[in-house]
C-alpha cells in the first residue's frame, strides 16, 4: 500500500502545481491585457488632444476677432501640453518622441506668448502670423503621422502592455515600424521650422542655457540607488536604467521601476547625470473617484517636498483636471518669490498619492542670489498702478525676462472690475515689466 502513497502524492502535487501555474499564467495575460487597453486609451488620447490643437490653431489663424483669436490661441495651449501629457504616459522609448515632446511643449508656449501679446491689445504681425501657419502644418503632420502609427501597431498585433519588459521582441518590432514611418522623418522635418523667440520656458533662445546644477557625474548604478533612497517610502523596487537622456538641458538616466501596493503599477523616473538629482517622476496609475479638496493637495505636495529635501518651496497656482491636482512651486529667498525656480508636483484626488514630479526649472536656475535692497519703494511702485484698481496683495519676487535674466519686481495681485491681475513693477527702475490676467476656473486658476 504504501509502495502507491507516494506516486499519489506526486501526481496530486503535479496536478496541483499545474493548476497554480495556469492560475499565474491567466493572471499574467489578464494584467498585461489591462495595460495593454490603459496604454491604447493613452494613445487614443494623445490623438485626439494633437487633432483638437490643429483645430484650435486653425480657428485662431481665420479669426478677426481679437477676443477670439485669444480664446482659440488658449485652446490650443491647453490641448498641447494634455498632449504632452499623454504622451509621456505611453511606453515608447525612442529619440522622435522627445523631439515630439519639445515641439508640443513650445507649441503651447508659444501659443501663449500670442495670447498675452493679444490681450494687451497689440495685433499678431505678419511675421508671428507665418509662425502659427508653419506650426500649424507641423502639427497637421504629427496628427496624420500618429493615425497611422496606431494603425500599424493595431494591425501587427503589438502589445502595449508587453513593451514595459525590457529586450521584449514587440518593442524591436515597435521601433522598426516607427523608423518606417512618418514619426521619424516628422522628427527631421521640425529641424525646419522657425526660431521660437519669446517669452517662454521652451524659448529657443535659452535652449543653450547652462543649468546651475553642480556635482560629480554618477553611474547607472548610482542613479539607481538615487531611485530607490528617494523613492524608499513610496516602495518602488525592481528598478533599471532603460535609456539616457540627451540634447537636453540635463542630461540623465531614464529609469523604470515598479511599485509595490499597486498592483504592480510601473513607474518611470529620470535622474540627473551630474549630481544625481531627480529630474522628474510618473506613477501613470488609473485614478479613482476624487475625495481630496485643492487645500489638503496642497498640504500633500507640500510635505512630499519637505521630505524629499526641497525646502522654501512656496505653492503659486494649481490647475486640476482628469482626477488629479497640479501644483506650481517657487522657490523662496529672503523673503523674495523667485518663479524661475520652479517644481510642479501631480497630486492624485482620490488618495492623496504623489504620481507625478517635475523639477527641471528648480535645477537648471536654483542658486544663492544676491538680492540687493529695491531702488524703488513699494509706495513709489503703487504710483505707478491705474488709480482704478483695487490692490489685494504685495510682494518682491524674482521673474524671467527674454534675455536669459532675472529681474526684481514688486508683484501687485490686484483687481479691477471681475477680474484680477498681477502687475509687475521694477524694483530697481520704476517701469511696469508684465501684466498677467488671473482666470479663475472651478479647476483652478490659470494666468494669462
Amino acid at each position: 500500500m504504501r509502495r502507491y502513497l507516494l506516486p499519489s502524492i506526486l501526481a496530486v502535487a503535479l496536478v496541483a502545481t499545474g493548476i497554480w501555474g495556469y492560475y499565474q499564467f491567466n493572471e499574467r495575460n489578464d494584467y498585461h491585457t489591462y495595460l495593454d487597453l490603459q496604454f491604447q486609451r493613452q494613445f487614443y488620447d494623445l490623438i485626439g488632444h494633437v487633432e483638437n490643437a490643429q483645430v484650435d490653431l486653425a480657428k485662431a489663424m481665420v479669426s478677426g476677432s481679437t477676443k477670439d483669436i485669444t480664446k482659440y490661441l488658449n485652446d490650443t495651449v491647453f490641448q498641447a501640453y494634455m498632449a504632452q501629457d499623454k504622451l509621456t504616459q505611453l511606453p515608447l522609448n525612442h529619440p522622435a518622441i522627445r523631439k515630439i515632446e519639445r515641439f508640443l511643449n513650445q507649441l503651447g508656449d508659444y501659443s501663449t506668448a500670442m495670447v498675452n501679446k493679444s490681450l494687451e491689445g497689440i495685433l499678431l504681425d505678419e511675421e508671428e502670423l507665418n509662425t502659427l501657419t508653419e506650426l500649424h502644418s507641423y502639427i497637421n503632420l504629427l496628427s496624420q503621422d500618429l493615425i497611422e502609427l496606431q494603425q500599424d501597431v493595431a494591425s501587427g498585433g503589438i502589445n502595449f502592455g508587453d513593451l514595459r519588459r525590457e529586450g521584449n521582441r514587440d518593442l524591436g518590432r515597435l521601433n522598426d515600424r516607427m523608423e518606417k514611418f512618418n514619426l521619424i522623418t516628422f522628427e527631421e522635418r521640425v529641424q525646419d521650422y522657425p526660431e521660437l523667440i519669446y517669452d517662454g520656458p521652451f524659448s529657443d533662445h535659452l535652449k543653450n542655457i547652462k543649468p546651475k546644477l553642480k556635482g560629480k557625474e554618477i553611474t547607472e548604478a548610482q542613479a539607481i540607488e538615487v531611485v530607490q533612497n528617494t523613492f524608499k517610502e513610496e516602495n518602488v523596487r525592481d528598478i533599471e536604467v532603460v535609456g539616457k537622456i540627451e540634447n537636453t538641458p540635463i542630461s540623465g538616466y531614464y529609469l523604470r521601476g515598479t511599485r509595490n501596493g499597486d498592483n504592480g503599477q510601473e513607474i518611470s523616473v529620470a535622474v540627473s547625470q551630474i549630481g544625481g538629482k531627480i529630474i522628474w517622476y510618473l506613477n501613470p496609475r488609473t485614478i479613482g473617484e476624487s475625495r481630496l479638496g485643492r487645500k489638503e493637495a496642497m498640504e500633500k505636495a507640500q510635505k512630499f517636498l519637505e521630505d524629499k529635501g526641497y525646502k522654501d518651496m512656496i505653492p503659486t497656482y494649481t490647475s486640476n483636471y482628469e482626477g488629479m491636482s497640479i501644483i506650481n512651486f517657487a522657490y523662496e529667498q529672503e523673503d523674495v518669490i523667485v518663479y524661475t525656480d520652479l517644481i510642479k508636483v501631480k497630486v492624485a484626488l482620490d488618495n492623496g498619492e504623489i504620481i507625478g514630479l517635475e523639477t527641471e526649472g528648480f535645477l537648471i536656475n536654483n542658486h544663492e542670489r544676491d538680492i540687493e535692497e529695491p531702488q524703488v519703494s513699494e509706495e513709489a511702485a503703487r504710483e505707478r498702478l491705474n488709480s482704478g484698481i483695487e490692490i489685494e496683495n504685495t510682494r518682491l519676487a524674482m521673474i524671467p525676462t527674454p534675455g536669459k535674466k532675472e529681474v526684481l519686481c514688486y508683484e501687485f495681485k490686484v483687481r479691477f472690475g471681475e477680474d484680477r491681475y498681477l502687475i509687475y513693477i521694477d524694483a530697481n527702475e520704476g517701469e511696469q515689466r508684465k501684466v498677467l490676467l488671473l482666470v479663475e476656473q472651478e479647476d483652478g486658476t490659470l494666468t494669462m
